[in-house]
């Protein structure tokens, strides 16, 4: 009997190893006919690519990732869908032209797909497959590029261009690189995550009061391939294993209250435990419950916030790394109409370009960016990257600001006028339905001031500093709404493109008047912040002495505008999709403000009470 046991162990570990061997096989099989296919098709079309009176391309990319997702909504117990799919998309970038003009850094209305053209292809490894999509991709692609440069040239022509902007070069060189980075392992057990779904979501049966509940799990995995006719050759993963678990209920006066968890690790197995999660969930129902019932600010106030906790990671995000007036380098393009080059303007506002050298933030601040840093205190960061979209291999660490002045700004291979030359910052961006795009973002950023304080203290500081302005309370914000949190909320898309929200951030969930006699907190609701430029971290009173760690998701946004969001809304999608840019944050876990305006917030629709109460608990 013992003989006969040993035995079957010995098959079953053999059949493990069978199973993995041949995983490896097929994963090897796959990526030497999409290299194969990639490079041949390139070649063919660098060389043959010509029409009459156009110039013939000097450069073309291929990128293709090999992608599996897995996406799972479920509400109450109940599971709504529960999705396991593959895919094997392309991005084709082809120029004309040369590395000093070429079709790129233009805007026409007509002709808005010369950069790059995105398409699916096989998901077989089908060695003609693949090159056929990557050939009508090209094709289309150089047909446009070749005309908007014909434009180009012409507006150019047309337009009193500054000495600075005609001498600025529309692509850099970048060194050859040729990496192959290892699959991460990732098990997607669809049978499990569909439990655990429905374990959460099943949470909220307890709370009737509670309008609208969802629990959001989305897993992504994929290798990308990179090629380019510079030489460069680069396989990378990108993986996001990500729960989101957000609830939505009215007040008595038709006000909205909601609140989100957001879970960001890089494979399921680094997400945290059910128990953890569970515990989680009912904390946030429960304080729901007391957000309702809370008192409305109806009052105008000016004087010293301290931001805490997810606040404080917010709100430098969303000033620094998420618009244009940020820590992201921004190219001015030719337009082909004067007109576009006034609303493009006006919706994006000054860039910080002009600040290099000089102060932005307040003295106490440094602000560097470690994109291979993989950990912090044992915990994996999201972030982490080794070699960019673009196939540029960053440094190990890049100053942006230095005690308060800016050093420099995070770009990719389009020139600006004074940032000429790629740091490596075109980061691969999460799309729903398996696609990938990139844009300008950043990895692993830390946030580190020289003076940190207690948070204890930085609530005294807050409550002299109240004193001292002569008001009644002072201000703690511990929450603001994520830009990704998936909840179902009034969105108007007319407003969000007004030039009015340059300076905005989201709103506030979690705010507490303080009173000054005995420090006492009073949590209140309808709250709005007034704007948070760059120069109000000039006035930043103290830090804590506390950093943590905050894993989240970038959209690429202009004038605080979520761009991705946007086109994915008004094609008809909706706040459950989830894309961006994987980007962690090492920062002190509060600071103290010493002058922002807090007021009532203006609503433009409030929606009326439900007629019929909620079945839920009945």
């Amino acid at each position: 009997m013992k003989s006969i046991k040993n035995i079957i162990s010995l098959l079953c570990i053999a059949s493990v190893f069978l199973f993995i061997a041949q995983n490896a096989y097929c994963q090897s099989q796959a990526e030497e006919v999409i290299k194969k296919a990639m490079k041949d098709e390139m070649n063919r079309n660098i060389n043959n690519l010509e029409l009459q009176d156009l110039k013939k391309p000097f450069f073309i990319s291929y990128t293709i990732s090999e992608t599996k997702t897995l996406s799972i909504t479920s509400t109450l117990g109940a599971i709504i869908s529960s999705n396991e799919i593959p895919y094997r998309n392309h991005k084709v970038r082809v120029m004309v032209g040369d590395y000093e003009r070429n079709n790129e850094n233009y805007l026409d209305m007509k002709n808005m797909s010369s950069f790059s053209i995105s398409g699916s292809t096989t998901l077989d490894n089908d060695y003609d497959g693949i090159k056929r999509s990557l050939w009508e991709s090209t094709d289309k692609n150089y047909k446009d590029a070749a005309e908007s440069y014909e434009a180009k040239i012409s507006s150019i022509k047309q337009q009193n261009l500054t000495e600075e902007e005609a001498a600025l070069h529309d692509f850099s060189l970048a060194p050859k690189v040729n990496i192959n980075i290892k699959t991460i392992a990732f098990d997607f057990n669809k049978e499990k995550w569909e439990k655990i779904a429905t374990e959460l979501s099943g949470i909220f049966n307890n709370y009737p009061d509670i309008f609208s509940s969802k629990v959001l799990i989305y897993f992504y995995k994929a290798d990308v391939y990179f090629i380019n006719t510079e030489g460069t050759e680069v396989k990378s993963p990108l993986t996001l294993a990500s729960i989101r678990i957000n609830a939505l209920t009215q007040a008595d006066d038709g006000e909205n209250i909601y609140d989100h968890l957001l879970y960001y690790a890089l494979t399921p197995e680094e997400l945290p435990s059910l128990a953890e999660m569970k515990a989680e969930v009912k904390s946030m129902a429960d304080n729901i419950s007391i957000l309702k019932n809370a008192p409305i600010f109806d009052d105008s106030y000016s004087g010293p916030v301290l931001f805490e906790g997810q606040a404080a990671a917010e709100i430098f995000i969303q000033r620094l790394f998420s618009g244009t007036n940020g820590l992201i380098a921004m190219r001015k393009p030719i337009f082909s109409q004067p007109q576009m080059a006034m609303m493009m303007s006006q919706l994006a506002g000054q860039t910080l370009e002009n600040k290099i050298d000089k102060k932005i933030i307040s003295n106490d601040i440094t602000i560097k960016t470690v994109p291979k840093t993989q950990s912090y205190e044992g915990e994996k960061l999201i972030g982490s990257f080794a070699v960019d979209a673009e196939g540029v291999i960053p440094d190990d660490e890049l100053i942006l600001v230095e005690k308060g002045i800016l050093k420099t700004l995070l770009n990719g291979r389009t020139p600006t006028e004074k940032i000429q030359k790629s740091n490596g910052h075109k980061r691969y961006s999460i799309q729903s339905g398996g696609w990938i795009s990139s844009g300008i973002a950043p990895g692993v950023i830390t946030i580190n001031s020289t003076n940190g304080i207690s948070r204890d203290k930085l609530k005294e500081k807050l409550i002299e500093a109240a004193e001292d302005e002569g008001l009644d309370y002072a201000i703690i914000i511990r929450k603001l709404e994520s830009p990704n949190s998936g909840i179902e909320i009034d969105f108007d898309p007319l407003s969000a493109m007004s030039g009015d929200n340059k300076n905005a951030v989201s709103k506030p969930i979690y705010v507490y008047k303080v009173s000054l006699e005995d420090g006492k907190e009073e949590l209140i609701r309808t709250v709005e912040l007034g704007g948070i430029s760059t120069n109000t971290f000039k006035k930043i009173m103290g830090f804590s002495n506390e950093q943590f760690i905050y894993n989240t998701l970038l959209s690429e946004s202009v004038g605080g505008l979520n761009l991705g969001f946007l086109i994915y809304y008004m094609s008809g999608g909706g706040l459950e999709s989830l894309s961006g840019t994987p980007a962690s944050f090492i920062l002190p876990d509060a600071f103290l403000i010493e002058y922002l305006d807090v007021q009532k917030q203006k609503r433009a629709i409030t929606k009326k009470l439900p007629v019929v109460k909620n079945p839920v608990g009945d």
